[in-house]
């Protein structure tokens, strides 16, 4: 789609959004909203180039100081990055392709050191079955139910994790069905080793652009000290990690274990 398809589509938006009641909304957040719009309806891939800020005041009604200010709050929610003399794009390189593998900066969260201020461990994750599970029917949702709130069933992606052949640990990632259901197509091979993160971000238009985090010490479920080679009731880490996509709604909840005794984990306070 051209530039000016694309500034089309924003001022359409933009002009929309006063007979939807924003009338009295400050102007910057309904450009925000407008913005927001035409990257969720996939008219912006994530890695495309905004039209720039003099270029978006000489054609919609607004100041360049308004301008500024509505691209300002979605740099500062993480939608949008800027790049030093090239401009701002959408958060997202958009360029991992399905037979690109992982590397160091890819590792979002599987980051672990050798030893206090050594180099990372390298990582590797191997699916080990891409499969359908349905909700609770008995009311007591789960954790990864609460967060994805929907009625449909989940894509479940379990994954091992090598880390330098020093220990392994268990992933499950958690997708609702309405919106995944194609990675059920998938082959274990077709994934293992992909970052799914940018997988997500270049095949759905799906970017993470907020972490959240609860870690905790627990037994670790019979299935998994199986897999890990653990005895059963054995303690480990059980790792929650809830991924935000735009305008805070849930993208991704990751269940990981690992054993008693594992490296450090690094959390990054921002994504690479």
């Amino acid at each position: 789609m051209s530039e000016a398809l694309k500034l089309n589509s924003i001022a359409r938006r933009f002009e929309e959004s006063v007979g939807h009641g924003n009338g009295r909304v400050p102007k910057y957040l309904r450009l925000s909203d407008a913005v927001l719009d035409v990257i969720e309806s996939g008219e912006f891939r994530p890695g495309s180039q905004i039209p720039g800020e003099r270029y978006l005041s000489d054609t919609l009604p607004l100041s360049l100081g308004t301008i500024q200010k509505a691209m300002n709050d979605l740099v500062d929610q993480g939608v949008l990055v800027r790049r030093a003399g090239k401009g701002t794009f959408v958060s997202g390189t958009g360029d991992v392709l399905r037979d690109q593998k992982v590397e160091k900066r890819d590792l979002v969260h599987f980051r672990f050191r050798a030893e206090s201020g050594g180099p990372l461990l390298p990582v590797y994750l191997h699916v080990e079955s891409i499969e359908e599970i349905a909700r609770s029917k008995n009311g007591a949702r789960r954790d990864w139910e609460r967060f994805h709130d929907g009625t449909g069933s989940f894509v479940r992606i379990d994954r091992i994790l090598t880390a330098a052949d020093l220990f392994k640990g268990y992933c499950r990632f958690y997708l609702p069905i309405e919106h995944y259901g194609s990675l059920l197509d998938c082959s274990n091979e077709e994934l293992s080793g992909v970052t799914l993160r940018e997988f997500l971000n270049k095949t759905y238009n799906m970017p993470t652009l907020r972490f959240e985090h609860k870690i905790l010490t627990d037994q670790l479920p019979g299935q998994v000290c199986r897999k890990l080679g653990l005895e059963r009731g054995a303690y480990g880490t059980v790792w929650n990690i809830y991924g935000r996509t735009y305008r805070n709604a849930p993208a991704s909840y990751q269940l990981v274990y690992l054993p008693a005794g594992h490296r450090p984990i690094e959390l990054l306070e921002k994504l690479e």
